[in-house]
C-alpha cells in the first residue's frame, strides 16, 4: 500500500506531501490544475526518463518520493536478487539534478533505473486513456486470462521450455544451411593437415640438416683442405709439428732455474698437445666426410618440401608450421563432429517439442476454461456499469507455431447491442464503451494481480451522471481488494470515495504553484458541489453533493 508521496521542485510545485490511505481514493481538480503532475511524479518513480525542463526551480534538484507498506506483498525474493535491504516500509526515491542528471534509491541504496522499473512494476500500475488502448492488444488478452487462470508457474515452465526449444531449433537450422559451407571447409582443413603430418614435423632440426647439405655438397673440398692442413702440421721434414717439437727442446735446455722461460716451454706443450688433438680430430672429420648423392638428394627434398609448406601458408619457420597443425587439428576434430551433433539436435528439437506441445495443451485448456469463467464475472460489471446489452468472448484458438506465449491465438470479441455481431473489440467499440469495458477487466481481476495501488486517469473518459455513479460503485466495490486512486472529472465517482484530494493552482504576479490538499468534511462537500453546478454552487448542489457520498 502507498502510505506517502513527497514531490519537490518538480513542475509546477514548489514542496507537497501527501499522505495516502487503504481503500479508493478521489483525485480532483479543474482543468489545468495539475493533476497530470502527480502522474508525472508518479511515472519518475517507476522509471520513465528524467527531464531537467521538468524541474521548477533550475538551482535546486528534483526530489520525488514515496514509501509503501510491502509486508503482505512477497517482495522479500526480489530485494534478496538485488542485495538490497528488505523492510516492511519500502522507500523508492528519485533525484533529479538541475543539469539533467538522474539517480535511483531504494531504501536509500543507489540502483540502477532498470532495477527502480522492475519494482514499480511490482508496485503500482498506472492505467491511463491511453492503456484503453491496449484493450484491443493480444499480449494484454493474453496477460488478463493467464492472471485469471493463474498461469504464471505454467507459462514460465512453457518460456523456459520454449527458449530451450527455439536455441536448439535455431543451431540446428544454422547448421544444416551451412552444411555443405561447413563440410568443404572439413575437407580443406583436413588436406591441409594430412599434408603437415606428412611432413613428419616433429623431432625435425632444420638448421642441423642445412649444415649436413652443406658439409655434403663441398665434400671434396673439405677432404682438400684438410688433407693439406694435416701435411703442413705433420710434414715430416717441414710441418708444424716437428718446428715446434725443436722449439720446445731448445728452450728446454735453458730453461732450467728461470720462471719465465720454465712458463713459455709449458705453454709452448701445451699449444702442441692442442695441435696433435686438433690433428686427429681433423683426420677423423676427414675420414668421414665423403660425397653421398642419395643422402644430398634426401635432405633436399625434405627441406624443399619444408620451404615449400613455410611459404605456402606464409610462415617463417617450423615452430609455425607446428603451431598451424595442432589448429587444424582441433578444427577438423570440431568439424568431424558435424553429422553427429546435427543428429544430436533433431533428436532434441523432436523431444522438446512433444514436451512444448503437451505444455502448450495444458496452458490453452486452463486459458479457454479462464476465459468462460472470466466472462461471466465481466458481464456481471457491464450489467453495473450500464452496458446491459453488452456481449463479450474471448476466442482461443490454436496457433500453426509455437510463440512465447504458447501456441495460442486470442482474440478479445465485443458487441454493444442486441442483434449485433461479434467483432474485434478494437473495431467496434466507442471511447466511452472502450473505457467501460476495460474497468470491467480490471476490476474482474483485481483479486489476481495483488498489486499494492491502482492509478486510474481518467477511467470515466466519455461518460457521466448515472453511469458515472455506477462507475464509483465498481471502483469502490474493487478498493476492497486493492487501494485504488482515481484521477476524476465526475463528482458521482468522487462522492464514492473513502478519501478526497485536491488538486489547485495558484497564480501571482511572478510565479504559478500547484498544490494538492486533503479534504474532509464541509470541504469534500463543497468540492463535490462546485464540481456539480460551477463555483457559485446552490443549497441543492451541496445536498446532492452529500447525498452522492452517502
Amino acid at each position: 500500500m502507498l502510505r506517502q508521496l513527497s514531490i519537490t521542485n518538480y513542475a509546477l510545485i514548489d514542496a507537497v506531501e501527501l499522505k495516502f490511505h487503504s481503500g479508493l481514493t478521489a483525485i480532483t481538480g479543474e482543468t489545468g490544475s495539475g493533476k497530470s503532475i502527480l502522474l508525472g511524479a508518479f511515472g519518475l518513480l517507476l522509471g520513465d526518463r528524467a527531464d531537467s525542463k521538468s524541474i521548477k526551480n533550475d538551482k535546486k534538484k528534483c526530489i520525488v518520493e514515496a514509501s509503501f507498506n510491502v509486508k503482505e506483498n512477497a517482495l522479500q525474493s526480489f530485494f534478496e536478487e538485488n542485495d538490497l535491504d528488505f523492510e516492511d516500509i519500502a522507500t523508492i526515491r528519485r533525484e533529479i539534478a538541475p543539469g539533467g542528471k538522474s539517480r535511483a534509491f531504494i531504501n536509500d541504496t543507489p540502483v540502477q533505473i532498470g532495477t527502480l522499473r522492475e519494482l514499480g512494476a511490482l508496485l503500482v500500475d498506472i492505467h491511463s486513456q491511453h492503456e484503453n488502448s491496449m484493450l484491443g492488444d493480444h499480449k494484454f488478452q493474453f496477460s488478463f486470462v493467464d492472471a485469471f487462470a493463474g498461469n504464471a508457474e505454467q507459462l514460465s515452465l512453457y518460456r523456459s521450455k520454449y527458449a530451450e526449444y527455439t536455441k536448439c531449433i535455431g543451431e540446428l537450422n544454422e547448421l544444416i544451411e551451412n552444411e555443405s559451407r561447413l563440410r568443404q571447409e572439413f575437407d580443406f582443413a583436413k588436406f591441409q593437415l594430412d599434408e603437415l603430418v606428412q611432413a613428419n614435423l616433429d623431432g625435425m632440426n632444420v638448421r642441423e640438416m642445412e649444415q649436413e647439405l652443406e658439409m655434403l655438397n663441398n665434400a671434396e673440398n673439405i677432404k682438400a683442405a684438410l688433407n693439406s692442413i694435416n701435411g703442413i702440421l705433420e710434414g715430416e721434414n717441414s710441418g708444424v709439428l716437428v718446428q715446434l717439437n725443436l722449439a720446445k727442446s731448445i728452450l728446454q735446455k735453458i730453461a732450467q732455474g728461470l720462471p719465465r722461460l720454465e712458463e713459455f716451454h709449458a705453454r709452448l706443450e701445451s699449444g702442441l698437445i692442442e695441435i696433435r688433438e686438433l690433428t686427429r680430430e681433423m683426420e677423423g672429420y676427414e675420414s668421414e666426410v665423403h660425397f653421398d648423392e642419395e643422402k644430398i638428394s634426401q635432405l633436399n627434398d625434405r627441406l624443399s618440401a619444408l620451404y615449400a609448406l613455410q611459404q605456402k601458408h606464409r610462415v617463417q619457420d617450423i615452430e609455425d608450421l607446428i603451431l598451424l597443425r595442432t589448429q587444424l587439428e582441433e578444427k577438423t576434430g570440431t568439424y568431424s563432429g558435424f553429422d553427429e551433433r546435427i543428429s544430436v539436435l533433431r533428436i532434441l528439437s523432436a523431444r522438446l517439442e512433444e514436451e512444448l506441445t503437451a505444455l502448450s495443451q495444458q496452458l490453452t485448456l486452463s486459458r479457454r476454461k479462464a476465459a468462460e469463467v472470466s466472462m461471466k464475472k465481466v458481464k456481471k460489471y457491464f450489467d453495473a456499469l450500464s452496458l446491459d446489452h453488452a456481449e463479450m468472448q474471448i476466442d482461443i484458438t490454436e496457433s500453426p507455431q509455437f510463440n512465447t506465449l504458447g501456441k495460442n491465438q486470442i482474440e478479445f470479441l465485443f458487441k454493444a447491442n442486441k442483434g449485433g455481431q461479434l467483432l474485434p473489440i478494437k473495431q467496434v467499440a466507442s471511447g466511452g464503451e472502450i473505457s467501460r469495458v476495460m474497468l470491467a477487466i480490471k476490476a474482474s481481476i483485481a483479486k489476481f494481480r495483488k498489486l499494492p495501488v491502482l492509478i486510474l486517469d481518467e477511467i470515466d473518459q466519455g461518460v457521466s451522471g448515472e453511469v458515472g455513479k455506477k462507475i464509483g460503485l465498481v471502483l469502490k466495490e474493487m478498493s476492497a481488494e486493492m487501494q485504488l486512486l482515481t484521477i476524476t472529472h465526475l463528482p458521482q465517482i468522487a462522492g464514492k470515495a473513502n478519501h478526497h484530494m485536491k488538486v489547485y493552482k495558484v497564480v501571482d504576479k511572478l510565479t504559478t504553484s500547484t498544490y494538492v490538499s486533503e479534504l474532509s468534511g464541509d470541504e469534500r462537500v463543497n468540492e463535490l458541489a462546485e464540481m456539480l453546478s460551477g463555483k457559485s454552487y446552490s443549497k441543492a448542489a451541496m445536498e446532492n453533493a452529500r447525498e452522492l457520498m452517502g
